[in-house]
Order: C-alpha cells, then sequence, then structure tokens
C-alpha cells in the first residue's frame, strides 16, 4: 500500500508539471491526496506490531519531524522558484524525488506481520468512534490551525510587512526550523514523564495564549511570539498525529484509529485552506488568531479532561 501510494505520488506530481487546465489540476491534486493518505497510517501499523512500548514511545515521536522538516524545505524552494518564475520545478522535483524515496522503501523490505484481514466492519467503526470522539475532535480543531497556519502565515507576513518581501520564503522557512525544538521538547517531556495527554493539553494550551497575545502586538514582538506558538503547537500536534493515535487503538486496530484522527485533521485542514482567506478580507488578521487561540483552548481542556484514559491504560499494562 505504501509503495504504491509513493509511485502514485511521484507520478501525479511530474504529471501536474504539464498541465495548464484547471480542471485537470483539481483531478490530479484529489488523486495526490488520496494517494498520501496512503502512508502515515499504514506505517503507524508497522510500528504498533512489530515494536514493544517503549520503542514506540521513542520512535513514534520521532516521525512528526519528517512532516516539518518537509514543510521548511517547502516554503524556502516556494520563495526560489517565485523569483525565477518556473513553478514546474516545484512539481518535477518532488516527484523525482518521491521515486527515489520509493526504491529505497522497496528494498527497505519493511511491513507489518502477515495477518488474516476480517474486512472492514461498520461495528468496529462506530465502537471505534465512541471511543475516540474527544481525539477526533481535538485533532479537527488542531489541524484547523494548525494547517491553516502552515498555508497562511506567509500571507500574514507579507500583509502585515513583518519583513521585506524578498525575505518572507527564508523567514518562513526558518520559523518551521525553529518549530523543530517544539518536537524535541514535547519527545523528551513524554519519555520524561510517560504522559501523552497532560503534555498534549499544556503544549496546546501554550499555543493558545500565544496566538492571542498576537492580537495586540505587532512587528518584531509579533514574529517572537509566532515562533514560540509554532514550538509548542508543533509538539502537540505531533503527539496528537503520532503517539495519541497508538495509545488509543486496540490491538490490530493501530492503522484504521491513525487513519481516522489523521482524516479529521486534514479534512479541517482543508477547510482552513479555502476558508481563513476570505475572513482576512472581511475582518482582517486579529479575529483569525483569536480563533485559533479559542479552537486550540477548546482542545487542550477537551483533552485534559481525557487525560485518566491514558492512566487508566498505563494500569491494565502493568
Amino acid at each position: 500500500m505504501i509503495s504504491v501510494g509513493l509511485l502514485t505520488i511521484a507520478l501525479v506530481n511530474i504529471a501536474f508539471a504539464f498541465q495548464t487546465s484547471l480542471i485537470v489540476m483539481l483531478l490530479l491534486w484529489g488523486i495526490n491526496g488520496i494517494a498520501q493518505s496512503a502512508g502515515w497510517a499504514p506505517m503507524f501499523r508497522i510500528l504498533a506490531e512489530r515494536l514493544d512500548k517503549s520503542q514506540i514511545k521513542r520512535v513514534s515521536t520521532i516521525m512528526p519531524f519528517s512532516y516539518v522538516a518537509g514543510t521548511a524545505i517547502t516554503w524556502k524552494l516556494i520563495a526560489i522558484i517565485s523569483d525565477n518564475d518556473n513553478w514546474q520545478i516545484a512539481f518535477w522535483l518532488p516527484g523525482i524525488l518521491t521515486l527515489g524515496v520509493l526504491a529505497f522503501w522497496w528494498k527497505s523490505h519493511i511491513d507489518a506481520p502477515p495477518k488474516t484481514s476480517q474486512g472492514i466492519r461498520l461495528a468496529d467503526i462506530t465502537s471505534e468512534i465512541r471511543t475516540i470522539w474527544f481525539a477526533l475532535v481535538s485533532t479537527a480543531m488542531a489541524g484547523f490551525v494548525f494547517n491553516g497556519i502552515i498555508i497562511w502565515l506567509p500571507t500574514y507576513i507579507l500583509d502585515t510587512g513583518l519583513v521585506p518581501e524578498n525575505w518572507i520564503g527564508f523567514v518562513a522557512a526558518i520559523l518551521q526550523l525553529i518549530a523543530i525544538i517544539g518536537l524535541i521538547l514535547a519527545r523528551i517531556w513524554v519519555i520524561r514523564t510517560n504522559q501523552v495527554f497532560v503534555t498534549t493539553a499544556t503544549l496546546l494550551g501554550i499555543t493558545s495564549v500565544a496566538l492571542f497575545l498576537v492580537v495586540f502586538v505587532s512587528h518584531l514582538s509579533a514574529l517572537l511570539i509566532i515562533s514560540i506558538a509554532l514550538i509548542s503547537l508543533n509538539g502537540a500536534f505531533g503527539l496528537v498525529v503520532s503517539f495519541i493515535p497508538l495509545i488509543l487503538s486496540p490491538p490490530g486496530r493501530a492503522s484504521s484509529i491513525t487513519g481516522t484522527i489523521n482524516m479529521m485533521s486534514n479534512f479541517f485542514g482543508g477547510m482552513a485552506g479555502f476558508t481563513i482567506g476570505g475572513l482576512v478580507e472581511s475582518s482582517g488578521w486579529q479575529p483569525i488568531f483569536g480563533l485559533w487561540a479559542l479552537l486550540l483552548l477548546s482542545a487542550s481542556v477537551l483533552i485534559w479532561f481525557k487525560r485518566a484514559e491514558e492512566t487508566k491504560q498505563q494500569r491494565n499494562e502493568l
């Protein structure tokens, strides 16, 4: 499944670079989105079924480094491309690199243990939703903010004139690199305390406060507070889409739970992609940061009150 996903992503990106029709572009990008979903959830099934609990804790907290580093590289690449007016390279390059990743993945021979599937059963799905509803709601809110910031932060920097226009891509990439600190802090915190829910709720709360403060500051102070917000948000979001699904997954359901939780993140992240722009045009940036702060505060409170779920599971494992 992962190999098919990688191959599809590579071919779609390369084909996209040769298109001028909006309809064809939309079709290809829809296929790309489906192919992207063939990676994260199956990989976490491999982790859940190949590693013990202590190994999962260490490895799952490393996984989020991949998309943060990828985002930083993407923003820098976009900055270079926008200067040269050669947008096609933004799709040729990832396509070719993904073919290399596919070859590396295929040679690794890493897979989940063989297992006879019972198929998709509606009863299993509904039972899972009743169990993880709070994680789905929290992930939806966190995904709306996380993806909204990734998509719209460069525009915010441009609109507010925080840095010269030709520096925007560089500053956006640097902010994402700074955000890696949050992943490191979250990883250390989880390994030392073994409290994923408390760590996640605390980091989401810190992010909420920071985003709320952005409403009242400007210029370099805003960049500093945004940096703090990105650090804590990346740490929390990494746990939301990696470690928390594994905590909530019963045996044999890691891929299903991880996929469902990430579906909520991506769907509402996509909603942020096309709604934030309209809200900015009608109300400006201050209400946007207020909305982001409120959503993350709600997610923080929801996860905090469910921290007993993690404690209960840990007791059952002893």
